[in-house]
Order: structure tokens, then C-alpha cells, then sequence
């Protein structure tokens, strides 16, 4: 076998870490409304940690309403979120992040069509599109908007402290309104908080899972405030396994509560449900762990974004 194909062919078994990364929502639906994310469960560490996941997402959303409303959301979207931790005690530690966030056209929408096409599940709104195309339209019924796409800005820095419990954890964030962006439809607006909590239910040398809850408080903000909602929920489950030596592979599913309502979209008023998986691979002593994976939306027409591609460097 060529050695190309040989390390294709051992990426799935050749991936690492003790901690499952975090999955933060792309689809600005979401972004800019829950301040809820899945926090992954943290053992103690000295010095600082690090992680910078770069998310670069295909998304095409379709919908009409029987009044024959419609609602359109297609774009590629790219988020580079920076992580920092920091143990102030062996119980208690802090953590920040802020991401950068930007809207395409595209450039993957023939290779996914074709996909598609190969394995037998074509997407019809994809292939009812122009190739490469951004838009964005939301026909409501008071009234239609046509929002553009987001130029490259800073989205809103997040703000925690967390507390372990034994094999329990509960981390406090709170989200605050320094985006960058001027489109109201791409931000919270507002300052946004969460607490979450987990239990790691199988602690193995080589098997964990952990299960968790959430919930958050984001006030209404500008164009779309007649629709958005206010509190949200959340549940996760993350497993992970050491598959040989350091190399690990892990499946977070993560789902949270309506971000809005009475739009008659699914695509806006259905929960999120997101598989979020891949590996980690150590690559040697010194060396940061690369993140390699996917993330894929479990509920049909809703607001995760359908096929997300995630890269990433922990250390």
C-alpha cells in the first residue's frame, strides 16, 4: 500500500488526548442566541492549557411554511475558536475562549453534490442551488429579511470558572458583547450566561464517558427579538477511547432547546442534535495533539449545520 494511502488508512486508530475537545455551534441560528456549549470534563493539570479548533462548514438550509413562507441558509462557514484553561487549585480552574467567525460563498458544493450522488442520498436543495453561492433570507410574518454575509470578525468572549466534584464538575461561563461584526443576525447583542454540569459515569484507563446538562440565559436583541427565546437547555454525552498507546478516538452528542419560535421554520424553532466525532493523535512528546474529525447534524432539516469539518491543536 502507498504511504499516503497506509496513514489515510490509520488515521480512525491513530488519535489522542485525555480531554474530549469542546463543540461550540457554528450556524449563527444558534451562535447568535444560547450561550451553551459542550464543556468537556477537565481532570487537574499544571500551567496553562491550550486548544484552537478551526470548524469549516458546509451548510445548506431550505424550508416553507404553508403560507409559503420560505427560509434560505446557504453558506460555507468558518469558526477558529482559541481556548485557554488555567487550574487555580486542584478543585477549582478558569477558562476562556474567543473565536473568529466568517460566512462564504463556497467552494465545496460540487464536491458534495457529487458525494451525495455516489452513495445515494442526494440533497435536493443543494442541487436546486447556484453552485457557491451565499444567501441568506428569512421570510417571516412580519416581513422578509435578507441578511448578508458575515466578513471575518471576532465573536464574543467567554468567561468561566469551574469547580470539580470528585467525579462530578460544574463550570459557570458567562458570554460577553464584544463581536465585532455590525449584522445583529450574527451575534448575541447582549451578555449571555450558562452553567453546565457533568458526571463522569465510566472513569477506565482506556473507556470514559461522561454525561452532562446545561442550561443558559440570553436576553432578547434587535431585528429578530420577536422571535428569539430567552432560556435554553442542553444534554450531552461524550464518549472516549484509547485505542493504542496515546492515539484515541471520541463521539460527543450534543443537543440543546429551540433557539426560537413561532418563525414556522424548522430550521429555527426545532432543537439542535449534533454528532461530533473523530480522533486524537500524539504525535510525540512536546508536540501539541491533533484533533482530526466530523461533525454531522442527527436531526433532519434542523438547525445543526449538516457536514462541518474540524481541525484541531491541543495542548
Amino acid at each position: 500500500m502507498p504511504k499516503p494511502a497506509l496513514l489515510f488508512a490509520l488515521l480512525p486508530v491513530a488519535l489522542g488526548a485525555q480531554v474530549v475537545p469542546h463543540h461550540v455551534a457554528v450556524n449563527p441560528v444558534l451562535a447568535s442566541r444560547s450561550a451553551l456549549y459542550f464543556q468537556p470534563h477537565l481532570p487537574p493539570a499544571t500551567g496553562w492549557r491550550h486548544s484552537v479548533i478551526v470548524d469549516y462548514s458546509n451548510a445548506i438550509e431550505t424550508g416553507t411554511t404553508r403560507d409559503r413562507r420560505e427560509y434560505l441558509f446557504d453558506a460555507e462557514l468558518l469558526q477558529v475558536d482559541l481556548w485557554l484553561t488555567r487550574d487555580l487549585s486542584p478543585q477549582w480552574f478558569v477558562t476562556g475562549n474567543v473565536a473568529l467567525r466568517s460566512a462564504h460563498d463556497g467552494m465545496l458544493d460540487a464536491f458534495l453534490n457529487w458525494y451525495h450522488d455516489v452513495i445515494g442520498l442526494p440533497v435536493p436543495a443543494r442541487n436546486r442551488r447556484p453552485l457557491d453561492t451565499y444567501g441568506w433570507t428569512i421570510a417571516l410574518p412580519s416581513g422578509e429579511l435578507d441578511i448578508p454575509r458575515a466578513r471575518p470578525f471576532l465573536g464574543d468572549v467567554r468567561l468561566g470558572a469551574g469547580r470539580r466534584l470528585g467525579r462530578a464538575q460544574v463550570v459557570a461561563t458567562v458570554t460577553l458583547p464584544t463581536a465585532t461584526t455590525g449584522v445583529s443576525e450574527w451575534k448575541r447583542g447582549a451578555v449571555g450566561t450558562a452553567l453546565s454540569a457533568s458526571w463522569r459515569a465510566i472513569d477506565q484507563s482506556r473507556i470514559s464517558l461522561d454525561v452532562g446538562a446545561a442550561a443558559g440565559w440570553t436576553p432578547t436583541h434587535d431585528t429578530l427579538e420577536e422571535y428569539q427565546r430567552t432560556t435554553f437547555a442542553a444534554a450531552s454525552a461524550a464518549f472516549r477511547w484509547k485505542v493504542i498507546h496515546r492515539q484515541e478516538i471520541f463521539a460527543t452528542l450534543f443537543t440543546q432547546s429551540p433557539s426560537h419560535r413561532g418563525t414556522g421554520f424548522a430550521a429555527m424553532d426545532d432543537p439542535e442534535v449534533t454528532l461530533d466525532f473523530g480522533g486524537l493523535l500524539y504525535l510525540g512528546d512536546g508536540w501539541p495533539r491533533l484533533q482530526l474529525g466530523m461533525s454531522e447534524d442527527l436531526l433532519p432539516r434542523g438547525p445543526s449545520v449538516d457536514a462541518g469539518f474540524r481541525l484541531g491543536l491541543h495542548w
